[in-house]
C-alpha cells in the first residue's frame, strides 16, 4: 500500500506562494517525475486543487474527478505549471479508479489534449512507462483530499487580501 498526503511545500519559484502539495511514499510527485523524465520541466508543476486556477470550468472539472464514484474511473489533471495556472501548459493527468476501500492511480502521464475544452481534458494522455500503479486506502486518500479542500478557504482569503 501507497501513502498519500497533502503537505505545506515551499515553491521552488521566488514569485510564488508556499502550496500544498502532493506527497507519496515521502516523496513530492513533481520531484520524484522530475527525476524519472529529466529535462521535461516537471519540478516545480503544482497540484490543480490549489485556488488559484484562473478557470472555473477547470477547476469543476478536478474536483468532479479527484474522486471517482466507488467501481468508476476518471482521467484527472493532478499537476499543472503555476505560471499559467490552467490546463494550457503542462499539465500531467492521473487515471484514478475507486475501488471501494481502495483509491488506484493506475497510471500517471502527459495530457496531450488538443481541444481547449476542460471536459474533454485527458482525451489524450501520453502515459509515463516509469511509474508504478499507486494503491492508497480511502481513509487517506479522503483525507489528502479533504486536507486541500479545506486549504481552499483559506488561500481564497489570502488572495483576495492581496
Amino acid at each position: 500500500m501507497n501513502t498519500i498526503r497533502a503537505i505545506q511545500d515551499q515553491s521552488d519559484y521566488e514569485d510564488y506562494w508556499d502550496f500544498l502539495n502532493y506527497q507519496i511514499d515521502g516523496y513530492w510527485l513533481d520531484e520524484k517525475l522530475d527525476e524519472l523524465y529529466p529535462n521535461n520541466l516537471y519540478k516545480g508543476l503544482i497540484p490543480t486543487l490549489v485556488y488559484w486556477m484562473e478557470r472555473e470550468d477547470e477547476k469543476e472539472v478536478v474536483w468532479k474527478r479527484i474522486l471517482p464514484n466507488k467501481n468508476e474511473t476518471s482521467i484527472c489533471p493532478i499537476l499543472m505549471c503555476p505560471d499559467d495556472n490552467d490546463f494550457s501548459c503542462t499539465l500531467i493527468v492521473a487515471e484514478i479508479r475507486n475501488c471501494g476501500n481502495l483509491i488506484q492511480w493506475k497510471q500517471i502521464g502527459l495530457d496531450k489534449t488538443k481541444e481547449w475544452d476542460a471536459e474533454k481534458t485527458g482525451s489524450t494522455v501520453e502515459w509515463f512507462d516509469k511509474l508504478d500503479e499507486f494503491n492508497f486506502s480511502i481513509h487517506e486518500y479522503l483525507t489528502m483530499v479533504e486536507n486541500f479542500r479545506e486549504r481552499l478557504s483559506i488561500d481564497k482569503i489570502r488572495i483576495e487580501e492581496k
